[in-house]
C-alpha cells in the first residue's frame, strides 16, 4: 500500500467515524424519548408489535481499590495485566 492509499483509508476511516458519531447522537434522543415515555406512563415495562421494552433501575457493586490497599497494602499478587493492541488515528 503506498502512502497515498494509507491516506485514503484514513480518511475513509474518519469518514465513518463522523457517521457513527451522527448515528450515536441520533439514538441517544430516540432513547431519551422512549425513555420520557415511558416515565409519563409510570411504566416499567411496555410490550410492542416488535419489541419488549423494559426501564427498571438496576444495582451494580464495585470494590473500592483505593481503599482496599489502605486497608491491606498492595494488591498487586491480586492484579491480572491483559496486553492488547489498539490503532488510534489522530
Amino acid at each position: 500500500m503506498t502512502k497515498k492509499e494509507l491516506e485514503a483509508k484514513v480518511e475513509e476511516i474518519r469518514k465513518y467515524k463522523t457517521m457513527i458519531e451522527e448515528a450515536s447522537n441520533i439514538e441517544k434522543a430516540l432513547e431519551a424519548e422512549v425513555i420520557s415515555y415511558m416515565n409519563e406512563n409510570n411504566l416499567t415495562e411496555e410490550l410492542t408489535d416488535t419489541a419488549k421494552i423494559t426501564y427498571k433501575s438496576q444495582t451494580r457493586a464495585t470494590l473500592d481499590k483505593k481503599r482496599l490497599e489502605e486497608d491491606l497494602g498492595s494488591l498487586e499478587e491480586y492484579t491480572k495485566t491483559t496486553t492488547y493492541s489498539v490503532l488510534r488515528i489522530k
